[in-house]
């Protein structure tokens, strides 16, 4: 009996804890998005903000700055947030590697001086996860430092943090 309860308990933590993942929202829809430069206009900062995650550049979807040092991509999410995660969709038609190095950061100032959240350290896979670990701000901004480089972002999507399943089935009721 003991291990009945104990598994629906796991189970219940489980499912608790994917559905508050599932249910967040998007904060990066409702910013605005400028970046350095636009290397064609269809490839403006507001693309990589279209809720479209395709990642083939030639599908319209993704933000394509012009050879910039330092390239850059920043969202207002027109106010703070605690940010728990940055989710990057990169470029995986051509030049996915032109990411590596990019440091996400997150806080007040419109410039790109904020605290790094995370750098950029693997290409390999189409979609990039940066913990920021509930940092505070209103920007949030991907930016290439130290090269000339160019900036291809297919989707960028923001996330407050989440509850973990002990606060959610603890925390607010007591143990």
């Amino acid at each position: 009996m003991k291990c009945i309860v104990v598994l629906l308990v796991c189970i219940s933590i489980g499912w608790v804890h994917s559905r508050k993942f599932l249910d967040q929202v998007n904060i990066a829809r409702s910013g605005e998005a400028t970046q350095s430069s636009t290397f064609r206009p269809e490839y403006n900062a507001a693309a990589a903000i279209d809720g479209n995650t395709d990642s083939n550049l030639k599908m319209g979807s993704c933000s394509h700055t012009g050879k910039d040092n330092p390239a850059w991509w920043r969202l207002d999410l027109k106010k703070r947030y605690k940010v728990g995660r940055v989710v990057i969709v990169n470029r995986k038609d051509c030049c996915s590697e032109r990411l590596l190095g990019a440091e996400v950061r997150v806080g007040d100032s419109a410039d790109n001086n904020n605290p790094v959240c995370g750098t950029v350290t693997n290409v390999s896979k189409e979609t990039i996860v940066v913990s920021c670990e509930e940092r505070e701000g209103r920007y949030v901004s991907v930016v290439i430092p130290g090269r000339e480089e160019t900036l291809q972002l297919c989707e960028v999507k923001v996330y407050e943090p989440s509850d973990t399943s002990e606060e959610i089935l603890f925390g607010r009721f007591g143990r």
